[in-house]
């Protein structure tokens, strides 16, 4: 019987015909719901009082009656069995008292006192039950869901208080004790999904943290995100990276947004995010969301890697402290980070900071904040940094996962977050110990096979399902990160888009950024020219997108190439065709070509020495002897040789292992001086 039904049931029952009027009347209707308890108790004493005129002192009915009540008794518990376990109890409970109270009082006469006392209570226990089943506010419902729970799996459960908002449905949710737990709830959502004829991602369920079989239901039977709201420009132009960045909406319209930086008074730690989505998800405009935001912000330098030669980000280069587009520059970026971890979490711990905080942007002149024994040291800040690695799966093969995981594991201290943005994250994209090293996730829809590798288990059970979209509803997210509430977690959500018109909008606030942006600190600044050199130092001077011009010695080697030519050849045009071979000439056989130059040990080096300072002058500071063997021609030595001597630099210092084996960075010849 549903709750509506008892409520029917109820005023149907104050609203019958009753004699008598006025006052009586009225409580004679108020009582009635509650008689039938105390004529069963009337009708107990009087059966028992005839019974023991007719049947006093007779053996034979005496042990009849005392079967009949075991075997009440029993037939009740078994026939309540599909009621709830407190209703069972109750009502045995009862039959045995009242067989049992029979029983004695034909055998040895009823007795007054017990049996007013016990009547009442027993009448009495009817009445509060009857009393707590009508549920005028709603505070608990069983069976209210229409068979809902019963259709997938869930009869026992008992639906609680409901909260009706716009477009959303909360209902608290009690599972049956030892039979049923949270898990059984997560597994039903798509059957809940169907019987309500509503989308997977309208359904999600919240278990309560410190019961495992409570929790809430949601619903949301209108999805509120169809509509498309276009970018028009940061949320918080000047502010902090320290403040929230808002990248979009929940279906219920209240922002999303997340951190990078941790927050000691709020107990929330520095963050990776991993932004993963398929083509056509709108992983690409989430992508801009997320570094427009950043780069609005005062305290905050970015560098990214792009091996799509910034198709997305092009408007937004001059608000990028350091751009690159893979391969050895990335390798060479990677190499810089590494260097500036050390450097930076030891200026912070002289500082006094535990993590990066806002005030450690600032010049320092608070005396709790000072590298000297005593007053205010005065030190320039140190601004937040922010390694940007787009087709983060690329990045990850020139660095190696291991060597990524041992950066990110150690760059949160140093006030350093990594956003990683790639399509898919599945295990032949990066490892396990690589993909729990970025906690937040920025998920746009995916292939279904792939969404166990873009959440947590956790969310997942929770209703969270980015499969279902694919790349039919582009912009539409999940968000689990640090700072947000979990139960926020699998909530659906949705980017603003990125339009041509667009371009403009961040033309100007890359413009804005160069201007009043942060510049890196000279302890970071350090750490990479010490180890990157003109790769780093040249990053945003004209060396950076032109090439480098040749140098007087190289002009001098091309005029002795000039000069060695024959004299009826001086006057070809390199760039014409050339002309038909003469008739006769077409089988003439050249004699084979001498072989490379004889070096002598000491020509060999100092000519690989001579490769390794081009390289530098170029600003590919990361290398291995297979770029080495593509000019090998200049010394005539084996890969064998190349690699011999590669060990030889690096005990002299002129080279240093990377992350990655096989690949090696060039150190700067002043800092190896």
């Amino acid at each position: 019987m549903t709750g509506k039904d008892i409520e029917k049931q109820h005023e149907d029952q104050l609203q019958g015909a009753s004699d008598g009027k006025g006052i009586k009347g009225y409580l004679l209707h108020r009582a009635k719901p509650y008689l039938p308890p105390w004529l069963g108790v009337g009708g107990v004493g009087v059966a028992s009082t005839v019974g023991h005129w007719v049947w006093a002192g007779d053996a034979g009915m005496g042990m009849g009656l005392t079967l009949g009540s075991v075997a009440l008794t029993g037939a009740t518990w078994w026939a309540a069995k599909s009621t709830g376990r407190e209703r069972r109890i109750h009502s045995a409970i009862t039959v045995a008292a009242a067989s049992a109270w029979t029983t004695h009082a034909v055998a040895f006469g009823p007795s007054t006192v017990p049996f007013v006392v016990g009547g009442v209570v027993v009448a009495l226990s009817w009445n509060i039950r009857q009393t707590m089943r009508r549920d005028p506010d709603g505070a608990r419902v069983a069976a209210s869901d229409g068979g809902l729970m019963e259709k997938v799996g869930l009869a026992k459960a008992l639906i609680g208080k409901t909260t009706v908002e716009p477009n959303k449905v909360t209902a608290k949710l009690a599972l049956e004790p030892g039979a049923q737990s949270n898990d059984d709830v997560t597994k039903a959502l798509l059957n809940i999904a169907s019987a309500l004829d509503l989308p997977a991602t309208a359904i999600r369920y919240q278990p309560d943290p410190d019961s495992a079989r409570r929790g809430s239901l949601v619903i949301v039977p209108k999805d509120m995100l169809t509509e498309t709201v276009d970018w028009d420009g940061p949320s918080l132009p000047g502010g902090s990276i320290a403040d929230p960045l808002v990248i979009g909406r929940y279906d219920d319209g209240s922002p999303l947004m997340f951190w990078l930086p941790g927050d000691p008074e709020e107990g929330r730690n520095s963050t990776h995010i991993l932004i993963t989505g398929m083509t056509g998800s709108g992983k690409g405009d989430g992508a801009l969301n997320v570094l427009t935001e950043i780069l609005s912000r005062t305290d905050v330098v970015v560098m990214l890697s792009d091996p799509k030669s910034f198709q997305d980000f092009r408007p937004l280069l001059p608000g990028i402290d350091w751009a690159v587009e893979g391969g050895a520059p990335t390798e060479a970026m990677v190499e810089g980070l590494r260097a500036a971890i050390p450097a930076r979490t030891r200026w912070l711990g002289q500082h006094g900071y535990r993590q990066w905080e806002r005030a450690a942007a600032q010049q320092q002149t608070d005396p709790k904040h000072s590298c000297k024994p005593s007053g205010a040291c005065g030190c320039p800040g140190m601004p937040y940094m922010v390694g940007w690695f787009e087709e983060g799966a690329a990045s990850i093969r020139y660095m190696g996962d291991e060597g990524f995981t041992e950066i990110a594991q150690l760059a949160r201290a140093a006030g350093i977050s990594f956003v990683l943005s790639m399509q898919r994250a599945s295990h032949d994209q990066m490892s396990t110990t690589t993909r729990a090293s970025l906690p937040s996730r920025l998920t746009f829809g995916c292939d279904e096979r792939d969404a166990g590798f873009t959440l947590s288990d956790a969310v997942l059970d929770a209703g969270a399902n980015p499969g279902a979209w694919g790349n039919k509803r582009p912009g539409y997210c999940y968000l689990e990160t640090t700072g947000v509430p979990a139960d926020r977690h699998p909530v659906p959500a949705r980017t603003k888009r990125f339009s041509y018109a667009s371009i403009s909008t961040m033309e100007v606030l890359a413009s804005w950024a160069e201007r009043n942006g942060a510049g890196l600190d000279p302890v970071t600044a350090a750490a990479f020219t010490s180890v990157v050199g003109k790769a780093f130092t040249a990053r945003k001077g004209p060396a950076a997108t032109a090439p480098v011009p040749a140098s007087t010695e190289d002009q001098e080697h091309d005029d002795m190439e000039l000069s060695r030519l024959d004299d009826e050849d001086r006057d070809i045009d390199p760039e014409q065709e050339l002309g038909p071979v003469p008739a006769g000439a077409e089988n003439v056989i050249f004699a084979p070509e001498s072989e490379a130059p004889d070096f002598t040990a000491e020509e060999a080096r100092a000519a690989l020495e001579a490769i390794l300072a081009d390289f530098e002058r170029d600003g590919v500071m990361v290398i291995g002897p297979k770029e080495v063997m593509e000019r090998a021609e200049e010394f005539g030595r084996s890969r064998a040789w190349v690699s011999g001597q590669f060990r030889d630099f690096l005990e002299e210092g002129r080279l240093a292992t990377t992350s990655k084996g096989g690949r090696y960075r060039i150190v700067p010849a002043l800092a190896n001086a």
